[in-house]
């Protein structure tokens, strides 16, 4: 009886200290507060103690990510670049895609290395876009932290529990719970990583193209003349497509047009002869 109110009580406190756990970061600042505006009033060793603490809270959890666009000569051998360059900074290529003439490379590098990683990227080709995007992820991974070392607690003090059981039904609804908790420690703590992987490496998206080809100049006698030969050879062969649609049907009619006129020839000359 004893060790089922101790498991009761072990389930009520984890769901409090998870309930909790948001609101725990609140309350030490609340807490902290009225702390430094008093040291503010002791003389100014207080005051440098205060300006530090403060310093230290704005140390940010941020995910950066990049975009670039960029036109190439050679698409392939940009490619192999841009794979190249993410490797030398201890990052690496996480995906790639496209055809002949475009590329689209996913590629993880660190927080620290991406404005000079652009840089040298952007010195590929002709830059056509380019963006950055940062999202303050600080007060996610302090509270999903806080939720971990809630449920860790639990957890311990259920194996605890589970240790000291002496009845089938307590051990079946321990080990019911404990499998729970468990499950739901294991998800903080995948969270958790990818946000601070995320966190570390930045990601850039890529995308290379080939550059247009050059326009020809439309204007002067060379220009002309090569306008003149393009028209008479269109011209040329149009003429010729229409022979060669009519030419069938004409041959077709040539044999009884020449049978008719023998005909009339032969009927004059019998009329003269009478």
């Amino acid at each position: 009886m004893r060790l089922r109110w101790s498991l009761l009580v072990v389930v009520l406190a984890g769901l409090v200290a998870g309930c909790s756990s948001s609101s725990e970061s609140a309350s030490s600042a609340r807490e902290v507060a009225p702390q430094r505006s008093s040291d503010y009033s002791t003389g100014k060793q207080d005051l440098s103690t205060g300006q530090q603490d403060f310093s230290t809270d704005q140390q940010r959890e941020v995910i950066r990510t990049a975009e670039l666009d960029v036109e190439v000569d050679d698409v392939a051998g940009a490619s192999a670049e841009v794979r190249r360059r993410a490797e030398a900074i201890g990052g690496y290529l996480e995906q790639e895609s496209g055809y002949r003439s475009s590329t689209t490379l996913t590629v993880r590098i660190p927080a620290a290395e991406l404005d000079r990683a652009l840089g040298e990227l952007s010195a590929l080709g002709r830059v056509t876009s380019r963006s950055q995007q940062a999202e303050d992820v600080t007060e996610q991974l302090v509270d999903t932290r806080s939720r971990i070392d809630s449920q860790q607690a639990s957890v311990q003090r259920l194996r605890e529990l589970m240790a000291r059981a002496e009845t089938v039904s307590d051990i079946v609804s321990i080990e019911s719970e404990l499998t729970s908790r468990e499950t739901e420690l294991e998800s903080l703590q995948r969270r958790e990583a990818a946000m601070a992987s995320q966190v570390q490496l930045a990601t850039v998206t890529v995308r290379l193209e080939s550059q247009p080809l050059a326009a020809d100049d439309d204007t002067g006698f060379l220009a002309g003349l090569s306008a003149g030969w393009r028209g008479l050879t269109a011209t040329g062969a149009v003429i010729l497509t229409t022979l060669g649609a009519v030419l069938p049907f004409a041959a077709a009619l040539v044999v009884p047009a020449i049978g008719l006129r023998l005909w009339l020839r032969r009927r004059k000359a019998l009329k003269k002869s009478f």
